[in-house]
């Protein structure tokens, strides 16, 4: 696991800390008017989460033309931060995190599915290792631009990055809102009054209001869908023969209200009844559903594991990586050594200024300036809760480091042996 950019911070000492929690708690009070009823109105807080892998593939693939006057892909580091660059250009967020996967990241459905995600040569037993010397430099160069850019990032060995971004979403402040960044639609069970989703592949923002507009579902039936459907990407096989238009189609209850899976089986089966009374032969997906019949290992507990494979509402977390994205939240980002001239720095010397065009390039890196600012402007506004004491930030950020190195150097190892 890593957690990059915390700061060994000057945290609330002791006898400091009810003074300044209660001065935090008076600057987050809108007093636009007299409160009714015991109300207290806070400040909105918007957040983005960004699904890095999801958002790194899709660019460093997507413009694998793109290289710089050394010879090295640049695709990928160039994609990356333009899509940031634009969605905070359209919308102003007070922080931004990066979530990784790392080389074990998925274990835990592993442990109770060894097919998960196989069909992507993921190897739960000695660590997905990257093969593309390309794909990990460039990874790695992006991790550093956003550390220079004031990004929190998260990379953890097991915990997947959907389910930190789940985990986060379910613990949310309650003045807090939410734009994720991804292409898995699986995510979009996580969508609420709070929680929209900007998806790389549609190029838009859903949310409750257009979700029908995506998905031919009930947004509170994604998960039951999921598990029923399967999940090809992920190599989660589903009933024979079902999917999505097949099961909308005989269940076009699923568009409108939140639907159980009790229901559908009751549903099923009472539409067998009727065609055998209308001397019709009975419909064999219909059977599968009745009869949990799959290709799937799982065999007749297909429905119980796959749920537990997609509920994002139950994300798969550790105490330990809980405990990690706590303090990655409540820390503050050390400002020493990062700067928006480093960024400069890197982008002439990865040759981006050809790809950003010289008419947007004095004014490309504004965005991220103006999230720097409000990182840095008051970190009281994040410490309202905050309760660790020095020496667990201290012990934390050492460990923290150490790991970072190793990860550096394992990726400098598999550079070199390719």
């Amino acid at each position: 696991m890593m957690i990059l950019s915390l700061k060994k911070k000057k945290l609330v000492k002791q006898q400091r800390h009810v003074c300044l929690i209660v001065l935090t708690l008076k600057k987050n009070v809108v007093n636009k008017r007299p409160p009714k009823n015991g109300e207290v109105r806070q400040k909105i807080q918007n957040t983005l989460l960004v699904d890095g892998n999801a958002l790194f593939k899709s660019g460093y693939f997507g413009a694998k033309g793109e290289y710089n006057y050394k010879g090295q892909h640049i695709g990928g580091i160039y994609q990356f931060i333009t899509m940031l660059r634009k969605l905070l250009t359209e919308n102003m967020y007070h922080r931004v995190y990066v979530f990784w996967d790392g080389n074990y990241s998925g274990k835990l459905r592993y442990e109770i599915y060894n097919p998960y995600k196989s069909g992507r040569g993921k190897d739960y037993v000695n660590g997905t290792q990257p093969i593309d010397e390309e794909e990990v430099r460039e990874r790695r160069v992006v991790m550093q631009y956003l550390e220079d850019l004031f990004i929190r990032q998260l990379k953890h060995e097991v915990v997947e990055s959907d389910d930190f971004i789940a985990y986060y979403c379910l613990n949310k402040k309650p003045n807090e809102k939410i734009t994720i960044c991804t292409n898995d639609s699986d995510m979009a069970q996580l969508i609420s009054e709070d929680v929209r989703i900007y998806f790389l592949h549609f190029k838009n923002y859903v949310d409750t209001s257009n979700f029908s507009s995506y998905f031919c579902y009930n947004i509170e039936n994604a998960a039951l869908v999921k598990s029923m459907i399967g999940d090809t990407a992920d190599s989660i096989k589903g009933i024979k023969g079902l999917g999505v238009d097949t099961l909308v189609k005989h269940f076009p209850e699923l568009k409108e209200r939140k639907v159980s899976l009790t229901q559908i089986i009751e549903r099923a089966k009472q539409i067998q009844k009727e065609r055998a009374e209308q001397k019709k032969k009975p419909l064999a997906v219909l059977d599968n559903i009745i009869n949990k019949t799959t290709d799937s290992v799982l065999g007749d507990k297909i429905y119980e594991i796959n749920y537990k494979l997609v509920d994002l509402k139950n994300p798969m977390m550790t105490k330990e990586g809980a405990r990690e994205l706590e303090l990655l939240i409540e820390g503050d980002l050390d400002p020493e050594g990062r700067s928006i001239k480093n960024v400069l720095s890197y982008m002439e010397k990865d040759g981006l200024r050809k790809l950003i065009g010289e008419t947007r390039y004095e004014n490309y890196l504004i965005p991220f300036k103006e999230l720097i600012s409000r990182e840095t402007k008051n970190n009281l506004l994040w410490t309202n809760t905050i309760k660790m004491k020095n020496w667990d930030i201290n012990s934390y950020c050492i460990s923290m480091t150490i790991l970072f190195v190793k990860d550096i150097l394992t990726s400098s190892i598999l550079m070199k042996t390719h």
